[in-house]
């Protein structure tokens, strides 16, 4: 695979094309039975021009009626039965792929969701968006649109030129003049296709970044007044997509006005030689218009087999950008451990067995993003089983990347961080909660079943309950009730309750709560406190204090800056130490009393 600056990895050709032959290989038994119905519709319409010249020649002969009624009736059969086969056979092929590339569509899905933060967070957020949208639906309309009409124009083009070798090899010879031209027009069109649609593809997802940034901080562009230079570099990415694109459509004019330049030649060739042939008594009137017939026949399907090699070349482009991000997932397998989770930054390793506590160790743990600036650095620490760990530092000091670390999402560069003890028979199961909130289209019970699918609906509510959220229950629908766009609208807060109540229903052995009641303002809401102790309490847990009584309450508390440990202890050991979390404490609750709300008690 290649791997792109800023994007993820892009399978090769020859990837590319072993993938789609093992899944289609999958179902061959259907694939033959798609293929064979596809060449019988074509096999049976190869009757026509032979039946047309058959006309031709009763009505020079001077033959009755009564054979041209017959011979119009085996037109009308042939057209009938030759439609009805390959409308058969067509839809049998587009069900057959559909069904193959939703397979594909799920494993794309599944491995980008499922993709180490440190592999997302290394590419452009809008290339996963592209491959998952873009690509799929351009490979999607390949196979619905262009698979069946190619496949057809294959047999039909193979049929035909059959067919002018039986009324006479000397046709045949003459309608292959335009084969040289046809060569000429597909290498000129094969060399340059796939490096300018794979351009397009990366350039379009390199201008979808841009935008997706701008949006994202747009209140600090407005803030520093730096929308010409994002307007100017969204322009000067606008204007490279766009001048590619223009290479693409000179490079289809070329290739079509070759296309038609052969045709042409061909059928003047076939009538040519008709001409000579019917003068010498070679071939009757209606073997020469049945050649060409057959020639004219050609048309329609070899402009669509080599037209379509300009959808083929984007459907393939994009499929090597699907087959990029599956591989890459299984590459990650091992790494991941079983990880599955939501995009609201829930994650879970899930281990058969019941809940147990188990203890944490990190040990001289260092990590980095990008291979050179260190986010944490020697770390150690130890969270006895069953108790609380607060991470407090300031923006940047490594307390969410060292949170992610101990939930399994990513490896340290140098260092293990272990869960149990020596002899654990299973891997205790950890779960993740993140300040990142997000709602998903469907009904309560729907989001909620994310932590654990097989959850009841009783489950789901005593949840609900232990977790303080029994607003939530509030709607006549209860837990039927429809949730995000078009649904019941909810603010982040509640939507990050909803985060905490799923903590209960996956029931970890080990959470970790990264700033998980970030979205709840100022001061945290009664039934969120209740929700981050309920979701805590007899687990061992890890905590990245958003504020400070959050700290104050966990067993032990780690100070980290620029990503290593500055100090750590007890609340109480702390403050008597008068060191840097004492100082942040007294800063804490003089602010807090200051501004006229309730100091911690």
């Amino acid at each position: 695979m290649t791997p792109a600056h800023g994007t993820l990895p892009i399978a090769g050709t020859r990837r590319t094309r072993e993938e789609l032959v093992r899944r289609l290989g999958a179902h061959r038994g259907r694939l033959a039975v798609a293929l064979l119905t596809l060449l019988g519709g074509t096999a049976v319409t190869l009757a026509t021009p032979p039946v047309l010249g058959g006309i031709v020649d009763t009505v020079v002969d001077g033959g009755g009626r009564g054979r041209i009624t017959l011979l119009g009736l085996v037109l009308v059969l042939v057209a009938v039965v030759g439609a009805a086969l390959a409308y058969v056979g067509g839809r049998m092929l587009v069900v057959l792929v559909q069904g193959v590339l939703a397979a594909l569509r799920e494993d794309v899905f599944e491995s980008a969701v499922h993709l180490p933060a440190r592999t997302l967070e290394s590419s452009d957020s809008s290339d996963v968006v592209s491959r998952v949208t873009r690509d799929v639906e351009a490979v999607s309309e390949a196979a619905s649109d262009v698979l069946p009409d190619v496949t057809g124009a294959s047999f039909t083009i193979g049929l035909s030129l059959v067919g002018l070798a039986v009324l006479d090899v000397r046709l045949a010879l003459a309608g292959l003049i335009c084969l040289p031209v046809h060569i000429l027009a597909t290498r000129q069109f094969l060399a340059r296709s796939h490096l300018v649609y794979g351009d397009i593809r990366r350039l379009e997802s390199t201008r979808g970044q841009s935008v997706i940034e701008a949006v994202h901080g747009a209140e600090t562009i407005r803030t520093y007044r730096t929308q010409d230079r994002h307007l100017g570099e969204l322009a000067a990415h606008s204007e490279l997509a766009i001048a590619r694109q223009r290479d693409g459509v000179r490079l289809r004019n070329r290739f079509t006005g070759l296309l038609n330049a052969a045709e042409f030649l061909g059928l003047a060739a076939v009538l040519v030689t008709g001409f000579v042939l019917l003068g010498s008594g070679a071939v009757s009137v209606g073997a020469a218009t049945a050649a060409a017939l057959y020639f004219h026949r050609l048309f329609g399907p070899v402009g669509a087999l080599l037209g379509s090699l300009d959808d083929i070349q984007r459907a393939t482009a994009g499929l090597s950008r699907l087959v990029g991000i599956t591989d890459l997932g299984r590459d990650s397998d091992s790494d991941r451990d079983g990880v599955v989770g939501d995009r609201d930054g829930d994650r879970r390793i899930s281990a058969a067995g019941p809940r147990h506590r188990p203890a944490i160790d990190v040990k001289g743990v260092s990590f980095s993003y990008d291979g050179s600036r260190h986010a944490l650095r020697d770390v150690s620490l130890h969270v006895p089983p069953g108790t609380s760990l607060a991470l407090v530092g300031a923006s940047g000091s490594g307390k969410s990347t060292l949170a992610h670390l101990i939930a399994g999402l990513g490896e340290p560069d140098r260092g293990e961080i272990t869960t149990g003890e020596a002899g654990d028979a299973r891997t205790p199961s950890r779960y993740l909660v993140t300040q990142e909130v997000h709602l998903f289209g469907g009904t309560l019970a729907d989001n909620l079943r994310i932590a654990r699918p097989t959850a009841g609906d009783d489950e789901l509510r005593r949840a609900l309950h232990e977790a303080g959220a029994d607003w939530a229950l509030e709607s006549e629908a209860g837990l039927d009730t429809d949730l995000g766009a078009g649904g019941t609208p909810l603010d982040e807060g509640s939507v990050q309750h909803l985060a905490l109540a799923r903590v209960l229903i996956a029931d970890p052995d080990v959470v970790v709560l990264d700033e998980a009641t970030a979205q709840s303002g100022p001061q945290p809401r009664a039934p969120l406190r209740t929700a981050l102790e309920r979701a805590t309490r007899g687990r061992t847990s890890v905590i990245v204090a958003h504020r400070l009584e959050q700290a104050r309450d966990a067993d032990r508390i780690l100070i980290l800056r620029h990503g290593e440990v500055a100090e750590q202890g007890t609340h109480d050991e702390l403050l008597a130490s008068a060191g840097e979390y004492a100082a942040l404490w007294t800063a804490y609750t003089g602010t807090a009393a200051g501004t006229g709300g309730a100091a911690p008690p």
